[in-house]
């Protein structure tokens, strides 16, 4: 789908939102619970009412602040580690999460990260897209989600 027809879906959607609260739609803006991350130029997480949207993650240790070693297999797999931390920090897991998209520095790596990641979602399976971009840090992968408190 094309970035502009994104954007149109996600303000019709906000604008659905709006209107079902009375126009009192409610916006948080979430700093990490990472002490490694307090400073970073983005919050960790924006909460609409119920969304959460989730900044992308990547498969960095952030207690040695590296990307982890063992390639697009460990990489995939602390990525959704970091995701499932900062889902709990909300008291939300990965069940709540209904739409992913995956960036992949080199889409051939798509079969291996498939398997890594149908591992974590193997009870839901949120909506998905996948794509490959350059990534900072020399990154394998990057994931981002967006989830539902219910």
């Amino acid at each position: 789908m094309k970035l502009p027809l994104k954007i149109f879906i996600i303000f019709l959607f906000l604008v659905n939102v709006c209107c079902k609260n009375n126009g009192n739609i409610i916006i948080k803006y979430h700093k990490s619970h990472e002490k490694s991350r307090q400073n970073a130029p983005f919050s960790d997480a924006v909460q609409v009412d119920n969304l959460y949207f989730l900044t992308g993650q990547i498969g960095k240790d952030h207690t040695t602040g590296k990307i982890v070693e063992g390639g697009i297999e460990a990489e995939t797999r602390q990525t959704i580690k970091n995701i499932e931390a900062v889902l709990k920090y909300h008291n939300l897991n990965l069940k709540d999460v209904v739409k992913c998209t995956v960036i992949l520095s080199d889409i051939n790596d798509f079969g291996k990260m498939n398997t890594i990641y149908r591992s974590f979602f193997s009870d839901t399976l949120p909506a998905r897209t996948t794509f490959g971009a350059n990534l900072v840090g020399n990154a394998k992968i990057e994931i981002e989600v967006v989830a539902v408190k219910n």
